[in-house]
């Protein structure tokens, strides 16, 4: 089996594959084919000539631990149907592990069909959503009867009113998306594509909250809804069940990825994990991320990594003045604390608590000296994404 990145003229054989496994849903597959896909960022693996296997690297710039960190989001991850089960998968990721270190990408994240097979490969969740799905009867009896009155604009197109309050609403935040110009024109140009609309509430001339819908099988569903402050939120149920029960829809249904409980529909509502994260390269992620500047410490560090082999390894870990050093360890040293890379990616990504992370059930497998430390090196962060590619 030989794996690299695709070329321009396996277009057809890399479409096939994809649709082999996903379905062609048009017009959706056709645009993330025309926007988003490139040969040159398509990890392909081949049998006697033969595409058999692809994972889309898609760049995403994410807020980690204090700064923008290159990262590559795995799109579109599929093995020819007669030849799954057979390990291709897992030596497509791992080669793609290898290609992701080459060239510097130290993170990674995806939206995973399959999370068992993706967690016995080091990844694990990094971010959840708070899931809310109310019949729209239920959604006007919670509203209160005092609600703020703000100036509803149903279809907005300028994106630059949606840049500056994505940026505002983000800055508090963790684990986002950066989105450059470019991104919030692909981003509106599917959603209006799907038939979406984006809406504004502004106070006094002032945009204060956007909202990406779009109505289908009778649902409203909410995309992404973002604010400047969450006093807004329920202000924005109004108008959006009433362009909804207009066209027939009879459900309101919201996957917020900021799950703050800000909104008369979080009562009910459900949290469920949603992107997975990884290390590709712990020695240049864990020496590239900001830590608290208070805390200092020295660590003999093992790491097991059943994919990468360049993180399977004892390090020395060194921490002051909020930055970070890893080194390899002298082959005499004991490990001090030992982690696997889901482990140590989840507390990077800093969705869970490092207590919840390390020591789960409570039983003490993990001494209480680390778990404290781990306290204080990664404390548990507000995370929000809402990319889904």
């Amino acid at each position: 089996m030989k794996f690299r990145l695709g070329r321009e003229a396996e277009y057809a054989a890399i479409r096939r594959l994809w649709d082999q496994a996903f379905g062609s849903e048009e017009p959706w597959t056709g645009w993330y084919f025309s926007q988003h896909y490139r040969p040159e960022r398509t990890w392909v693996g081949l049998e006697r000539g033969k595409i058999v296997a692809q994972a889309h690297l898609l760049p995403h710039r994410l807020m980690l631990r204090g700064a923008l960190r290159r990262s590559v989001y795995f799109v579109g991850v599929c093995v020819e149907e007669k030849l799954r089960g057979t390990g291709i998968g897992r030596d497509l990721m791992a080669s793609a592990l290898v290609e992701l270190k080459r060239t510097g990408v130290a993170f990674s994240i995806l939206q995973p069909r399959w999370p068992e097979f993706y967690r016995k490969l080091g990844w694990d969740y990094g971010y959840s959503r708070q899931r809310c799905e109310l019949p729209m009867p239920e959604v006007r009896r919670r509203l209160p009867a005092a609600r703020p009155v703000l100036d509803w604009q149903a279809d907005e197109r300028n994106c630059a009113v949606m840049m500056e309050l994505y940026d505002a609403f983000a800055a508090g935040r963790h684990g986002y998306a950066a989105r450059a110009q470019t991104d919030w024109k692909k981003l509106l140009a599917d959603h209006r594509g799907e038939g979406g609309h984006v809406g504004v509430l502004r106070l006094e001339g002032r945009p204060v909250l956007y909202v990406l819908y779009h109505r289908r099988d009778r649902i409203l569903r909410v995309r992404e809804l973002v604010w400047r402050d969450p006093q807004w939120v329920d202000a924005v149920w109004g108008p959006l069940l009433a362009w909804g029960e207009a066209g027939g829809a009879d459900t309101l249904a919201w996957d917020d990825p900021a799950g703050e409980p800000v909104s008369v529909l979080f009562p009910g509502s459900r949290c469920e994990p949603f992107l997975m994260g990884r290390l590709t390269d712990v020695r240049a992620a864990l020496s590239t991320i900001a830590y608290p500047a208070e805390v200092s410490a020295d660590l003999t560090l093992r790491v097991t990594d059943p994919l990468a082999p360049w993180n399977e390894s004892v390090f020395s870990w060194v921490i002051r003045q909020g930055q970070g050093e890893l080194r390899p360890a002298s082959a005499d040293a004991i490990p001090g604390l030992s982690l696997s890379i889901g482990a140590l990616s989840q507390l990077v990504f800093g969705e869970y608590p490092a207590r919840r992370i390390l020591d789960p059930d409570g039983a003490g497998n993990c001494r209480e000296e680390n778990l404290t430390l781990m306290e204080r090196v990664f404390p548990a962060c507000r995370n929000f994404i809402s990319e889904y590619f």
